[in-house]
């Protein structure tokens, strides 16, 4: 089954391009922002419920080292959690992309071990929309120029090697392939209201989605550097 490509209105299923036509007929030149097009949010769950049986293309933008690549290609896309975290961190240590120092330091200054709420525990964080980079070439900056993640550097344990974070790993952005008709994934701005704004080719078109469950390794599309990613802009 093709996968359905917020970017690309022909693999859109037939059913769900005709209910989009007729919302971007209503919504047509009313507004230059997806979230403030003029649609109702409780039509967003039956929605997601006629995608049901497809996949949405999907992006995870984070700085991998080489084995870490190997990782996701054979155990999919983790929900953030101590234990991920923790792995990741020993894994770097036995593959010598960190010192045992470094990894003594990161253990005790990740936001787990610094008892600190992790408002992304518990999902894997993807973007819709490829264009992103094109609207918004900060985009995810964060995130592409710190290894370990949001777990990491926005720990108060880490203001002492978070510079290190920035020496680790390349910028690399992951394609998934996920379902999201289930309502406990949540989506910023609404679904729908993505699908329409992609029609009418609204400039900020795209989405944060918090997936709360794995990604198999079936549905990792493909891993690839960003190479055109400059860390110093």
């Amino acid at each position: 089954m093709t996968p359905v490509d917020i970017d690309v209105p022909a693999s859109w299923p037939p059913h769900i391009y005709r209910a989009v036509s007729a919302w971007a007929a209503q919504c047509a030149g009313k507004t230059r922002y997806t979230n403030d097009l003029p649609l109702d949010l409780e039509l967003e769950s039956p929605f997601r419920r006629e995608l049901a049986g497809f996949f949405l293309r999907a992006y995870h933008y984070t700085k991998l080292l080489a084995h870490e690549r190997d990782m996701i290609q054979r155990r999919g896309l983790r929900p953030l959690g101590v234990e991920l975290l923790g792995e990741r961190i020993d894994a770097a240590r036995t593959s010598g992309d960190i010192t045992a120092a470094q990894a003594g330091s990161f253990h005790k200054g990740h936001v787990f071990a610094a008892g600190e709420h992790m408002h992304r525990e518990g999902q894997v964080c993807l973007v819709l929309s490829e264009r992103l980079f094109e609207r918004k070439p900060d985009a995810c900056l964060p995130l592409l120029s710190n290894w370990g993640g949001e777990a990491l550097y926005m720990s108060s344990g880490s203001v002492l090697f978070r510079p290190q974070l920035g020496e680790i790993g390349t910028p690399t952005r992951v394609t998934a392939l996920v379902a999201l008709d289930d309502a406990s994934h949540a989506i910023y701005p609404a679904l729908h209201k993505v699908f329409v704004g992609s029609l009418l080719g609204l400039s900020d078109v795209g989405a944060d989605v918090f997936y709360r469950a794995f990604v198999p390794p079936d549905r990792i599309e493909s891993i690839d550097e960003i190479e055109s990613f400059d860390q110093d802009r």
